[in-house]
């Protein structure tokens, strides 16, 4: 009856283990199943707001507005869209204050050698203003223009998306390769 009683009581155990274990099989796999869909929609929404808050997407947005804002002018565009887009971020040259010392100094040994040596030392640090923490700046270039597209209502005609097309390669200075523009769809 003891061992009955005992051997009954370890199925139970065995049987809650077993439990347990495929719940918390479950529970992991359902949560690896849910979490890509979750971390690609995390990553698109992190990787769009990281794009407008940082300097390159400023640039990118100020472009746009500007181009927008030209085109608009045109003849027979009506609405338009404008994307921009760079292949290469800021471009910042700073001042640098270069120092270079040599020194040389000559050796002779009692049986007459010599020995030359010579110690270069160079410096060359980052020109900062007093009490300022930023560098000073010699030069600043632009990012290179990756493509742009414009989406625009009087596009379907040949000689507006001709002149947009011309407006924007004069514009950027790029070359008709990188520039797209194609008519407005939609209900």
């Amino acid at each position: 009856m003891k061992l009955l009683k005992l051997i009954s009581s370890d199925k139970m155990i065995i049987g809650l283990v077993a439990l347990i274990a495929v719940g918390m099989s479950f529970i992991y796999l359902g949560k690896g199943a849910e979490n890509p869909v979750q971390s690609m929609q995390a990553n698109s929404t992190s990787t769009s707001v990281s794009t407008t808050n940082t300097k390159i997407g400023a640039l990118e947005k100020e472009l746009e507005n500007k181009l927008q804002a030209n085109i608009l002018q045109m003849d027979g565009v009506g609405k338009v869209q404008v994307s921009v887009s760079f292949s290469t971020g800021l471009k910042n040259e700073y001042a640098r204050n270069q120092n270079v010392t040599r020194r040389t100094s000559k050796e002779t040994d009692k049986s007459g050698g010599t020995r030359e040596t010579t110690e270069v030392t160079e410096n060359n640090q980052v020109v900062m203003p007093n009490g300022s923490s930023q560098p000073v700046m010699v030069m600043e270039d632009r990012p290179e223009v990756a493509g742009v597209l414009v989406i625009a209502e009087g596009a379907r005609d040949p000689k507006v998306r001709e002149g947009i097309h011309t407006a924007i390669q004069t514009l950027l200075n790029i070359p008709s390769a990188r520039i797209t523009v194609v008519p407005m769809g939609g209900v």
